[in-house]
């Protein structure tokens, strides 16, 4: 009986942990610098290519997904990770938002 109990209670606990181990909280990255350390948040992103044609700040701050220039050279593996994470994001913001986003976000994301 009291080996049972223990059991359960090893069990429990260990539910307990692993359900306190999936909370998700927002991922910080601390750079340092010569202007010293500072926190920078790493938001799900697009991925572009080429030159920066356009500010995404308030696509950004509105949506919390950043948009994130490569090279303007494109591998086919390259290629191909950025066409599945960018159709991937926007289904998950057209799941979330509809639409909208598209407009806001004012380009074509690579892939779609």
């Amino acid at each position: 009986m009291k080996n049972s109990k223990l059991f359960l209670l090893l069990i429990a606990l260990s539910f307990s942990g692993v359900s306190f181990a999936q909370k998700n909280k927002d991922v910080k990255v601390t750079i340092k610098d010569k202007n010293g350390k500072r926190d920078v948040e790493i938001l799900p992103h697009f991925i572009q290519f080429g030159i920066m044609s356009k500010n995404h700040e308030a696509f950004r701050k509105k949506y919390k997904v950043d948009v994130v220039y490569e090279n303007c050279v494109i591998s086919p593996t390259i290629s191909k990770q950025a066409e599945k994470n960018n159709l991937a994001l926007a289904k998950s913001l057209t799941d979330k938002y509809g639409e909208t986003w598209k407009k806001d976000l004012g380009i074509i994301p690579y892939g779609l």
